[in-house]
């Protein structure tokens, strides 16, 4: 599982590859103790990916935020002028 994020033209795009979780071969030889060790580190960088993915899309929400706010308070701007030209004719 990998997933690179790179910034282009001030946007969050992700190339994202293909998801492929690692199999394990059913006639792995071991104790149970380095079954669990393994399952632990897996466990552990899947957590570590799924942090930095919802960390950017934390960040993607905050942009979108701001972008919403400039675009609103354009919007407003606009309308209160047209209405203030249409009032003094």
């Amino acid at each position: 599982m990998s997933e690179n994020a790179t910034r282009q033209n001030g946007q969050l795009a992700r190339n994202d590859s293909i998801y492929t979780l690692s199999s394990f071969e059913t006639t792995l030889e071991g104790t149970p103790d380095d079954m669990t060790v393994v399952d632990a580190a897996s466990l552990r960088r899947q957590i570590i990916k799924l942090n930095r993915r919802l960390q950017l899309l934390e960040e993607e929400n905050k942009e979108r935020a701001k972008r919403e706010m400039i675009m609103y308070s354009i919007t407003v701007a606009f309308w209160l002028l047209n209405s203030w030209l249409w009032f003094r004719r």
